[in-house]
């Protein structure tokens, strides 16, 4: 458990990372004409979403789902990234459901290692997990926040289980200034062709809580010790937290509740 003290220096570590970084965050590249949303997010369902556009020269066809708590904001948000095999109807909206009563907008969008039926049509294409093309997918959700015109985006973070957490890891440290707060389960660092990449971990300033099963079978603990050493060694906050999941599966992991509460708590710094 966190002392008093570690509290305090984290809150304090964290605002100086938001001084630090505030004034190189990216401007969003959104046509928010392009973003059609379907529903209401503010109701226990939440909203669907598409986007279709070409920015920059990428041309992006993206879908996904957003929830927002009541009120007018502006709120604080966080971009929620699903394993292999789901979808942003399935496991993003689980965790959007519980981040949306601490008060924060949550946005997922649908990655290439969703199933191939799921995520036909939709663009860039690329490899599963940490790859380019779902870094950019996931990045444009983040700046598609700017079309709600309730989210403060110096306050947005990112969260994500097993290959999200892949892609939450090598979001961080591709837009090292975007997001001031970050968590995951199961994910890492490693060479492998889905993992975070070491040398874009290396790169990540974001304050970042991981969670990880010492039982894990799909993704292995090492990788989440090694993320946890390059993030000390570069002087970044963070939390590696093992001991309360013993014994727990890989799936077990990804909506248990008290790995829930431990990132509501993580989350309370983003005030």
């Amino acid at each position: 458990m966190m002392s008093r003290m570690g509290a305090l220096l984290t809150v304090t570590c964290c605002l100086a990372h938001e001084a630090a970084t505030q004034a190189l965050a990216t401007e969003p590249l959104v046509d928010c004409t392009a973003f059609v949303v379907t529903g209401n997010p503010r109701s226990q369902f939440g909203a669907t979403w598409t986007y279709d556009s070409t920015d920059d020269g990428v041309r992006y066809v993206l879908e996904g789902v957003l929830f927002t708590p009541h009120g007018e904001g502006p709120f604080r948000a966080a971009v929620v990234s699903h394993g292999k095999g789901g979808t942003p109807r399935g496991y993003s909206a689980s965790i959007a459901r519980s981040m949306v009563t601490w008060g924060l907008v949550a946005i997922g969008t649908m990655y290439t290692h969703a199933p191939d039926a799921e995520d036909a049509g939709n663009e860039p294409q690329g490899p599963d997990g940490a790859s380019e093309a779902n870094v950019l997918r996931a990045h444009k959700a983040r700046d598609l926040l700017s079309c709600l015109g309730t989210v403060d985006l110096a306050r947005v973070a990112a969260h994500g289980h097993s290959m999200g957490a892949f892609v939450t890891g090598e979001l961080l440290g591709t837009y090292p200034a975007d997001f001031n707060l970050a968590s995951h389960t199961a994910g890492g660092a490693g060479t492998g062709p889905n993992a975070t990449r070491p040398q874009t971990a290396a790169r990540i300033t974001t304050p970042y809580s991981l969670h990880h099963s010492d039982a894990d079978q799909v993704v292995p603990l090492a990788l989440d010790q090694a993320l946890a050493a390059i993030l000390a060694d570069h002087g970044v906050d963070h939390l590696l937290v093992t001991v309360p999941y013993q014994g727990l599966s890989h799936a077990q992991m990804a909506l248990n509740p008290l790995m829930l509460q431990r990132v509501r708590r993580w989350y309370a710094q983003m005030r």
